[in-house]
């Protein structure tokens, strides 16, 4: 049996067991068969195992370069350096199939490994879910894209990568966006189960809080990566462009956050029931839309989309199905989901994370719509209308002011009731400062009214946020005489839930500062040389000595050389474009030095081989590092936070709320939670 063979063989397998898992571990959790659950629980494993194969002989083949398999034939050639070689696993339709697949069956085999023995209340629900799942991932892989399909006439060499997508952060980009992404259906699985089983938020709400949050973390870093590629390699200068691909990344993140903050108050009051249930269904629900507008090419302005795979439709029937099954879940136990108790003060710590949730998911309505209106656009009208970045700014921008200001507000603010004034008082130097921030930096540039608001309402959250670590440590210093360092880190370590959130929101802040000052530059200055000429722009001094060619693997790159000089600075710089053997468009190599109040860019745009004049495009791009900066800081803060061990109230063993409800063959009874 070939190489080739046995990967494909290994789908078959993982297709079985996957199949059998769902079944079984359905059947097993609805009739209580300890039997039947066990052989799911080794089905589930034996999945992952058979898609583990199928990857590492993926793997093999693009390593040694077997051509005669076409996801190989597709995404390597000859010169491909070997990173990309690896990376090529995920950069094309099929493998990247896999990829997902592979990922879920993970996830699944992790819960039905450790976490079914340990949690026999939801999660012998939560894994038939996911193998549920899974049966189409693997289906996929093995009967319509599947990447160790042969090539006739086995080729001496390939097509290669993509060259946009030989980039060391391109490389990172989509493993971690689909760890993300996947991730968000384990929280979504769990909440299935845990409304049709009526569980209390105390079963089901930690596990799907911490796994959402760890897809949280994931997705984030990836949109960030994804900016950085953009800034690095496409050489217009901007790192977002509302993008449809870009935009279906984001819409999960947003609803995944609303979801978290929605959490916290199901957690302490038991509100918010709905509203968690459908943003944490809907996160994952809105990666399969992402997924349909990247592989259907129904979209097709975008640099990031699959097109003409075929796989599109598939992924629609799949997000159709879900939202039946998902349906009819919810109408079922719709009763359980009422609160006890609305929400009745709009000055309380509940109504800003509701405020907070609405926001957000408004925001996510507002890029769904405007994503797909080309195509509502031409179903109503017969002209299809792609709407501008301007679009998607005008109309977002109010929300995130929104979110900017209540995130400020709500450590002010008590559980149930806030005294007014208070609140008043403990936000008045916040406010001021943000005043004054916005009042301060309102000549320098910025474009629209909105830009200085924003400003004025992130310096408002900053300092608001600022002022709750400044608590924490004076609040440990009278009770463990300490030097202030230590004893903001040992606040901030015995409740590191809390500040983690409070840290997450500092480097949300920090990327909405970057974001707003990315804004605020000149325009971009054209300037063309000839060797040894110079010319200044923005206090830079460029000196052009003449073109260089430097080879490299699969490519030749056409460089300008230059002196740069900043003050007493000085240093050099080699902008230019790559040539790719098999392709005829250049790839832009852009060059960059950061800075932290700027960043100065600088691109090749043209060149006259006869006389080695070439024109270069300078940009001053102010505080675009606060937005890489921002991303580091909510990573650390999710980090934080998820070292942190679930509260006392959440860790009980609270039991279903149905009395006699068979889980897996026990049944649990209504009991008093134990203290």
């Amino acid at each position: 049996m070939s190489i080739p063979a046995v990967g494909h063989l290994a789908l078959w397998l993982a297709l079985v067991a996957a199949v059998y898992a769902a079944l079984a571990g359905g059947w097993s959790f609805r009739s209580g068969n300890l039997r039947l659950a066990e052989s799911a629980r080794g089905a589930t494993a034996a999945a992952a195992v058979a898609l583990t194969v199928a990857v590492l002989v993926l793997e093999d083949l693009l390593v040694t370069g077997d051509y005669g398999v076409q996801a190989v034939y597709n995404h390597v050639d000859r010169a491909l350096p070997l990173v990309y070689r690896i990376g090529a696993l995920w950069g094309g339709d099929s493998g990247s199939v896999l990829f997902w697949g592979w990922l879920l069956s993970l996830y699944a085999a992790y819960l039905a490994v450790r976490h079914w023995p340990r949690e026999v209340r939801l999660t012998p629900a939560a894994v038939p879910v996911l193998a549920a799942i899974l049966v189409f991932f693997a289906g996929l892989s093995a009967v319509v894209v599947n990447p160790f399909a042969p090539v006739p006439g086995h080729p001496s060499n390939g097509v290669g990568l993509d060259p946009l997508l030989q980039n060391l952060v391109m490389t990172l980009h989509p493993p971690t966006m689909y760890i993300g992404l996947i991730g968000m259906a384990v929280p979504a699985a769990y909440i299935l189960a845990a409304v049709w089983t009526r569980a209390p938020a105390g079963v089901w709400l930690p596990v799907a809080r911490r796994w959402m949050l760890f897809a949280w973390l994931f997705l984030t870093a990836a949109i960030v990566l994804g900016g950085m590629w953009a800034y690095m390699v496409l050489g217009w200068g901007g790192y977002w462009d509302w993008d449809p691909v870009e935009n279906a990344s984001l819409m999960p993140w947003l609803l995944a956050t609303a979801f978290l903050h929605a959490a916290q108050v199901q957690e302490r009051r038991g509100g918010f029931r709905w509203w968690t249930t459908l943003t944490g269904i809907g996160a994952f629900l809105l990666t399969l839309v992402g997924t349909y507008i990247t592989r259907s090419g129904v979209l097709k302005d975008s640099v990031h989309s699959f097109t003409g795979t075929g796989v599109g439709p598939y992924f629609t029937g799949l997000f159709w199905v879900l939202v039946a099954a998902a349906g009819w879940v919810l109408f079922r136990r719709r009763r359980a989901l009422r609160d006890p108790e609305p929400v009745e003060e709009g000055l309380s710590r509940e109504a800003a994370y509701l405020y907070m949730s609405v926001a957000l998911t408004a925001v996510t309505g507002i890029v769904l719509v405007g994503t797909f209106y080309p195509i509502l656009s031409k179903a109503l009208g017969g002209t299809s209308v792609v709407l501008t970045t301007r679009f998607f700014n005008t109309m977002t921008a109010p929300f995130f002011v929104v979110l900017l200001v209540l995130m400020g507000a709500a450590p002010a603010l008590t559980w149930r009731r806030t005294n007014a004034r208070t609140a008043a008082r403990a936000l008045a130097g916040p406010a001021a400062g943000g005043a004054v921030a916005a009042a301060v930096l309102w000549p320098f540039g910025f474009d629209t009214a909105m830009d200085a608001i924003g400003v004025g309402a992130a310096g408002f959250a900053l300092l608001s946020m600022l002022r709750e670590f400044g608590r924490a440590a004076g609040t440990r210093r009278r009770q463990y005489p300490a030097p202030w360092p230590a004893a903001l880190g040992q606040a901030v370590w015995r409740n590191r839930r809390r500040y983690g959130g409070y840290l997450a929101h500092i480097g949300f802040i920090i990327l909405a500062l970057g974001v707003i000052g990315s804004h605020t530059g000149p325009a971009p200055a054209k300037i063309s040389l000839s060797p040894g000429q110079s010319a200044v722009v923005d206090g830079y001094r460029f000196r052009y000595q003449g073109l260089a060619t430097v080879p490299g693997p699969g490519h030749v790159t056409t460089v300008a050389r230059l002196t740069i000089r900043h003050g007493a600075a000085a240093y050099t710089a080699a902008p230019g474009d790559a040539f790719y053997s098999g392709t005829g468009e250049p790839v832009a190599r852009v060059f960059i030095r950061g800075g932290w109040m700027h960043d100065l860019y600088v691109v090749l745009t043209g060149w006259a081989p006869s006389s080695s004049r070439v024109t270069l495009e300078v940009l001053i791009n102010p505080m675009v590092s606060w937005i890489w900066i921002g991303m580091y800081v909510m990573a650390a803060a999710t980090l934080l936070a998820l070292s942190a061990p679930e509260p006392r109230r959440i860790l009980t063993e609270a039991a279903v709320t149905e009395p006699g409800l068979p889980v897996a063959g026990r049944t649990f009874s209504r009991e008093a939670t134990p203290r």
